[in-house]
């Protein structure tokens, strides 16, 4: 389940049928995220040397603005060395600090996920819906998911800091102290304290300004050239519409 993108990604590989869920932003135009050189991998793999200061998490908590009902779209690529082309996929994401998350692909085809009350519902390109719930069994990664999601999309600093090791550059806010908070850049690292968790995600790279930006998770299991990246466009934030609130009502039917 997190192994997918760590929020579900699909393989863009597979064939499937023609799918009836209904999409908010039928046309994507998003440019791909260019992959990255060996020098940008290079200083992802440095930044772990580097744990975070109190102080520059402060000043980061202060600079993001998350905390309004979020919109925008995403484009996703896994790069495996194995394969010629990396697999991509788009969509939209829609996040609300009250409702949840809903992480709705919609190339090469259509899924839908939606977190909340730490509960995670998938929609396949078929229709059919499942139900996992973070207490249902003791994985801590299906434990952990959950709470991750909401706290990176929140970026909410301190629930980051109880399930994982922060790092980011020392100077990188100290340089720019005159800089509006909209064009100050940051980037922080996310390790899993839990052996288990950190095992099967690897690290995890966020990058932004006063919104996140980017995500990159790098397998400690594989090569370091294997690795997912994400870019987050269009972002918008102000209050959902009713078509938007409707999409975190997937599977209240099926529950009942």
């Amino acid at each position: 389940m997190l192994c997918c993108l760590c929020i579900a990604a699909t393989s863009a590989s597979e064939h499937p049928p023609a799918s009836n869920n209904q999409t908010l932003t039928p046309e994507l135009t998003q440019p791909k995220p260019q992959a990255l050189t060996k020098g940008q991998l290079a200083d992802i793999q440095a930044l772990y040397t580097q744990p975070a200061s109190t102080e520059a998490l402060s000043a980061l908590a202060q600079q993001l603005n998350l905390q309004l009902d979020t919109r925008g779209q995403f484009v996703q690529l896994r790069h495996l060395q194995v394969l010629k082309k990396p697999l991509l996929s788009q969509g939209q994401f829609i996040f609300s600090p009250t409702q949840g998350l809903v992480w709705q692909q919609q190339r090469p085809f259509n899924t839908l996920m939606v977190l909340k009350d730490q509960q995670l519902i998938q929609q396949n390109s078929q229709g059919k819906i499942q139900h996992f719930s973070s207490g249902a069994n003791g994985n801590p990664i299906a434990q952990q998911l959950p709470r991750l999601l909401q706290a990176i999309m929140a970026g909410d600093i301190a629930a980051l800091s109880a399930d994982f090791n922060l790092f980011m550059p020392a100077t990188q806010l100290a340089t720019q102290p005159e800089t509006q908070p909209e064009n100050r850049s940051w980037q922080l690292g996310l390790q899993a304290k839990d052996p288990q968790v950190q095992s099967s995600m690897g690290n995890i790279t966020l990058s932004g300004d006063t919104l996140i930006r980017s995500l990159i998770m790098i397998s400690n299991q594989a090569d370091v050239r294997d690795y997912t990246q994400i870019q987050f466009t269009q972002t918008q934030q102000g209050q959902l519409s009713e078509a938007e609130l409707a999409l975190f009502s997937l599977g209240n039917e099926s529950a009942k």
